[in-house]
């Protein structure tokens, strides 16, 4: 996935150099014979994520109303072990709007600590709500998962962090203490916190079985824990891009 990405913005780099037009020339068309758009350009010439969007959504049997999901390239903070903030990509790369929620592959990178031949990059299976306010701030996480769907029929989640960590926590410790402290959580708490230090003990031990339970498990796990607090930012902004929140 990362590879098939990575030529793909390629491509669309080499499609900027040569559509949009260099210094003191005139950009290309923006839009294609069927009324998609032909080159990830704005009008003016320019490129933008919202550009690069539409392009991959129009310019081929993808997106809303074809074979394939819709697809996009969000921005996403990063934070690694050291607390070193990263401005990087991810990438939906399934998005299907139900009746009050919506369904989301999101793939992005976590640890960065390994060596390059083995950086592997995370795929969340999320789904946030669409709430009757119609307000962002009240949408929440419905499902949350890097394996099995909420009908634990398809594998649509990749665990991609080290498993265990080198501080010894699995991938079955985040399942059964860490990502359940999601759900239900919505967006005017998700946007609140930045790592796991946001996250007050009273507030991750509320809820039938958690009362023992506590962040210290994660401590030297923090890459994995605190990016995942990123995705779910970076997602929920996404979310709020969808037609239904226009009102806000």
């Amino acid at each position: 996935m990362k590879k098939v990405w990575a030529i793909l913005l390629s491509s669309l780099m080499a499609l900027t150099l040569t559509a949009c037009g260099n210094s003191g020339g005139t950009p290309a068309p923006t839009q294609g014979t069927d009324g998609g758009s032909s080159t990830p350009c704005t009008a003016n010439g320019e490129i933008t994520l919202d550009s690069i969007n539409e392009y991959l959504n129009t310019s081929a049997d993808m997106g809303e109303g074809s074979m394939a999901n819709v697809v996009a390239v969000v921005p996403i903070s990063h934070i690694n072990g050291p607390r070193e903030e990263s401005d990087f990509y991810a990438f939906v790369n399934f998005k299907y709007k139900a009746r009050n929620y919506v369904k989301y592959q999101i793939t992005y990178l976590s640890c960065t600590c390994r060596s390059a031949d083995v950086n592997y990059w995370m795929t969340a299976y999320v789904e946030l709500t669409l709430p009757e306010s119609k307000k962002l701030d009240d949408a929440q996480v419905r499902f949350l998962s890097f394996d099995r769907d909420n009908g634990d029929k398809y594998t649509a989640g990749f665990w991609g962090d080290s498993n265990p960590t080198p501080a010894g926590a699995t991938y079955d410790m985040f399942k059964a203490e860490y990502i359940p402290f999601f759900i239900d959580k919505d967006y005017a708490y998700i946007k609140t916190l930045s790592t796991v230090d946001d996250i007050a003990a009273e507030d991750y031990t509320a809820g039938e079985g958690r009362e023992s339970l506590t962040l210290d498990t994660f401590t030297g796990s923090s890459v994995s824990s605190n990016n995942i607090i990123r995705m779910l930012n970076a997602l929920m902004e996404y979310h709020g891009t969808d037609e239904y929140f226009s009102a806000e």
